[in-house]
């Protein structure tokens, strides 16, 4: 059984790519924050993304494969710009993807659409609408450094999924606990993507790896939508009341920022790599819908089926 070392676990996209690897793969997963077991995974913490930290994971784990959630595989709509200066992201991606290619391990980096922003729409990978904001640039430095070794497959999108319960409630159990109270007013339609369940994203880039893909590839949903819209289906899909919110202004100039503009992505290239078409917004809903449910939250949570639905019932 091959290895696989995803470092990011407090990500919603590193501790749903564990989740759905650890039936076929040995999984080891790292976080710097708060210790979460996840069903089927070895978890463990580090303190710091150091060259020496880095070598220790690697030689210990010996994986064959490195998935690496950092600050860039938070979804732009819901990431705290906080995390871009709470340490170097630069350095320290820079020391996981040298300690993988010295132990000759393929290396993932889960990176965002926010490097680009709007009037453009579908952004392809070579795409010259980029976001000139401080974050954004972070971004590319950070695409610059897992460019440089070799093996390495830089996956742009933008997820969203359950948050583990160790780390509180996410943006999407935040979103569904207003939606079931009625309080949800946030208007948001300016912004649009092509947000991706994390999932979808898992069965993706593990289809990506087995085919040896290496480059830049952008992976996301097969719809636009913007946040508003984004609410308004996830309730219809969770039967709750859809929010009616007010008719938004019209702009007169262009949004700019990190991630306030048009972000969503062109996937013509991962299509024809790996000979796929990209999963529609209604049909990822459902799968987080039925999560709920069929046994993946438990796994998600290392929590025992009864246990987990009575606090969600709660």
């Amino acid at each position: 059984m091959e290895t696989v070392l995803v470092i990011g676990l407090d990500t919603v996209a590193g501790a749903n790519i564990a989740t759905c690897l650890s039936s076929r793969y040995r999984v080891v997963g790292l976080t710097s924050t708060t210790p979460v077991s996840i069903q089927g995974c070895e978890t463990h913490t580090y303190l710091e993304d150091d060259v020496e930290t880095a070598e220790h994971w690697l030689s210990l784990a010996r994986p064959q494969w490195v998935v690496y959630c950092g600050v860039a595989a938070n979804s732009a709509w819901s990431v705290d710009p906080g995390k871009f200066s709470a340490n170097d992201p630069v350095v320290a991606v820079r020391n996981w993807v040298n300690a993988a290619e010295l132990h000759s391990a393929r290396f993932t980096h889960i990176s965002s659409d926010a490097i680009f922003t709007g009037p453009w729409m579908f952004h392809e990978e070579d795409c010259q609408g980029v976001c000139e904001s401080e974050q954004a640039e972070i971004l590319r430095a950070i695409e610059r450094e897992v460019s440089l070794c070799d093996n390495t497959l830089i996956i742009r999108t933008n997820v969203f999924g359950w948050n583990p319960a160790t780390y509180g409630p996410g943006e999407i159990e935040n979103l569904v606990q207003t939606l079931q109270a009625g309080t949800y007013s946030k208007l948001d339609c300016y912004r649009h993507a092509t947000p991706l369940l994390a999932t979808d994203l898992a069965a993706i880039i593990e289809h990506a790896y087995q085919e040896r893909l290496t480059g830049i590839f952008h992976v996301a949903g097969g719809e636009r939508i913007s946040p508003v819209e984004f609410v308004q289906r996830l309730a219809a899909t969770f039967g709750l009341t859809v929010p009616v919110l007010p008719r938004a202004n019209v702009l007169n100039e262009r949004t700019t920022g990190f991630a306030n503009g048009e972000t969503s992505l062109h996937t013509r290239k991962i299509r024809r790599a790996l000979s796929i078409s990209m999963p529609m917004l209604d049909d990822g809903l459902q799968r987080l819908f039925d999560q709920q449910h069929n046994g993946f939250l438990n796994r998600l949570n290392d929590a025992p089926v009864r246990q987990y639905e009575q606090e969600i019932a709660a």
